[in-house]
């Protein structure tokens, strides 16, 4: 046997697991993760799985119902010389999955590839499972592979991602961000000595300790609804250092930006602590699909946006306090000096050469050749104009007169106000009850009514 997991084959040969070099002290990634290298992997399928397999992604109507059907098939699993004969597949994704299948002529699948379905110690090349995501709104194929990239360079937690072309029964299906499972093995890399601790997705499902996670501590970080509360059970600071990265990355469907994708960690005796995923929304999204661009608003975030999704209520705590507000400007402005522009654009422009013939022969794809090329402009173009941005907005927050313009004239900075572009909203307005408004700025429209 070869590359760890059980029913495999091949010879390997002495380079079989090449090490990226870790980066910011990070535990280094295996050589699925060489960045230099675009993987390609193949699986075969029997026609009745593969039947049963497409029936599955079809049936959006459990997707929508938070109920996908998210079964495992039996596959034999090629990389290189390596052959895996009894690894899985399951479908993974939601508004993803539901939105390629109603709307794109050729939807395509998203995947996990599962080595530990059989047997249940069962790894390739030291990973259990490796995720094949590529939601259609990522024009680049990158954000993924970036975001991820430069979050484990400064030391949050997220998966080892690289690029990776998959072939299904021979034929070329399409090209993938390719990452490691977010559960046990990326929770030990990040909190070493103190990983048996409960991870859960959304701070509701959880991914550890499935069988008997804490659910009384869980739900005092629910009944938190005060800062003292948050205080006594959740990790605030280093939280605030998370949703700061996502705010660096202009993260358009995180916990920053989205308030569903996000993931908690209890930490034991330090708390629950905020957790990246799902971070292909990042980057250039909000140029290609708003007219935000880079101009997010560092707190508020949803004002101008379509159909955002609301602020969660451990943020709007925090938010509306002003002693954590500025303690989450100072967050922004340690993430920013993580945040090196010549270092970004180098990925942007290697990895996009890297994958521009699998992305542009990619069968499924959403986006034209020109599109794509439009995205991958617009990142280079967003990660230098972001850094700028934010710094003003953290200047601004310490009360510098240099960058705390009042557009609407009502007496309130930019900085502070939800709609600098509308006199009648800024904190302190009274609400007006029954428009559905947010005209005091905390969050919650007809608040008090």
């Amino acid at each position: 046997m070869t590359g760890g997991a059980g029913g495999s084959v091949g010879t390997g040969g002495a380079t079989q697991n090449p090490v990226t070099p870790p980066m910011a002290g990070v535990q280094a990634c295996t050589g699925l993760f060489d960045p230099t290298v675009l993987q390609s992997y193949s699986i075969e399928i029997s026609p009745e799985e593969w039947t049963e397999l497409n029936a599955e992604f079809n049936d959006i109507q459990a997707v929508l119902a938070y109920m996908p059907r998210e079964n495992y098939h039996k596959i034999i699993f090629h990389y290189g010389d390596e052959t895996v004969t009894n690894a899985a597949i399951r479908l993974k994704g939601q508004s993803s999955w539901v939105d390629t299948v109603m709307f794109d002529a050729k939807p395509k699948m998203q995947f996990v590839i599962a080595f530990d379905q059989v047997d249940a110690k069962g790894k390739f090349h030291g990973v259990d499972k490796i995720h094949f995501d590529m939601p259609r709104t990522d024009w680049t194929f990158l954000n993924e592979r970036i975001a991820n990239t430069w979050l484990r360079s400064i030391g949050i937690f997220a998966p080892c991602t690289n690029s990776g072309r998959l072939t299904i029964n021979g034929e070329y299906y399409g090209l993938y961000a390719t990452e490691e499972s977010k559960d046990g093995s990326v929770v030990k890399q990040f909190f070493p000595g103190n990983s048996q601790g409960d991870l859960f997705k959304a701070a509701l499902d959880p991914q550890t300790n499935k069988t008997a996670p804490n659910w009384p501590k869980l739900m005092q970080f629910w009944d938190a609804k005060s800062m003292s509360a948050m205080e006594k059970i959740i990790d605030v600071p280093n939280s605030l250092l998370e949703w700061a990265a996502e705010a660096v990355l202009n993260d358009s469907d995180g916990y920053y930006g989205g308030s569903h994708n996000f993931m908690v960690y209890d930490q034991g005796a330090a708390g629950y602590v905020w957790l990246p995923t799902d971070v292909d929304s990042t980057i250039e999204w909000m140029s290609v699909f708003t007219d935000l661009s880079y101009q997010q608003h560092p707190v508020f975030w949803w004002e101008r946006r379509p159909f955002p999704q609301p602020p969660g209520q451990h943020y709007l705590l925090v938010m509306n306090d002003p002693m954590w507000r500025s303690r989450y400007a100072d967050a922004i402005e340690t993430q920013l000096g993580k945040w090196n522009v010549t270092q970004m654009q180098s990925w942007i422009d290697s990895w996009s050469a890297q994958v521009a013939k699998a992305a542009e022969e990619d069968p499924h794809k959403w986006a034209t050749i020109d599109q794509i090329r439009m995205a991958t402009a617009a990142a280079r173009d967003m990660v230098v104009k972001r850094p700028p941005f934010l710094r003003n907005f953290v200047a601004c927050q310490r009360g510098s007169s240099l960058v705390s313009d009042d557009a609407d004239g009502d007496g309130v900075p930019w900085c502070n106000d939800c709609r600098d572009d509308n006199a009648a909203i800024h904190p302190g307005a009274a609400e007006i009850c029954g428009n559905m408004i947010d005209e005091n700025c905390n969050g919650i429209p007809d608040d008090g009514c």
